[in-house]
């Protein structure tokens, strides 16, 4: 891990803890038949913590139910799939960040965590973008792909089977910290 003293002067020490100010999570699904479509939802909760990026730490939630499709009835199919009552949460712990190098006021880094889905946890790690503006600290996540079976959710189907939707899916998010 590096940390941010080998990163140009404008990117200070110590990383100040800022309050969410907003973010989503985008998650593009491919299926049979139909069009692929995406699913997205408002970052519910997120929080970070240290003196610089070889030792942040932090979280962020989405609310299974905050997840929408654009149709009313897919949107109760993948809460039904992702048995949303019993697992109302899709959760990421941060435990690690591999910055790569400064350009700008950009880093681009790997986050490592780890990442709650449908009950079962898993250590993964991500390629993200930490931008850093005067006054926040935006996050971009860059397009990971999952497969939902690993996480115990079974790929929803309709119609006897005509209209799948396939198992892997990529995931995008942003989270903004700032006053």
């Amino acid at each position: 891990m590096t940390s941010l003293s080998c990163c140009p002067a404008r990117w200070p020490q110590a990383i100040t803890p800022l309050p969410l100010r907003g973010g989503e999570v985008v998650v593009d699904v491919r299926a049979t038949k139909v069009n692929d479509f995406d699913t997205r939802a408002g970052v519910a909760a997120a929080r970070f913590s240290g003196s610089d990026l070889a030792n942040v730490t932090g979280f962020f939630e989405v609310r299974v139910a905050d997840m929408r499709t654009g149709i009313g009835l897919r949107d109760r199919h993948l809460r039904g799939a992702m048995n949303a009552d019993s697992f109302p949460v899709v959760r990421f712990d941060l435990i690690g960040v591999d910055a790569q190098g400064a350009t700008g006021d950009s880093i681009p880094i790997a986050l490592q965590g780890r990442l709650t889905l449908h009950g079962v946890t898993r250590v993964i790690r991500v390629p993200a973008t930490v931008v850093r503006r005067p006054a926040s600290i935006e996050v971009i996540v860059s397009r990971y792909p999952l497969d939902m079976r690993e996480y115990g959710i079974t790929p929803p189907t309709r119609f006897l089977g005509a209209i799948r939707v396939h198992p892997d899916v990529h995931v995008n998010a942003r989270l903004l910290f700032g006053n």
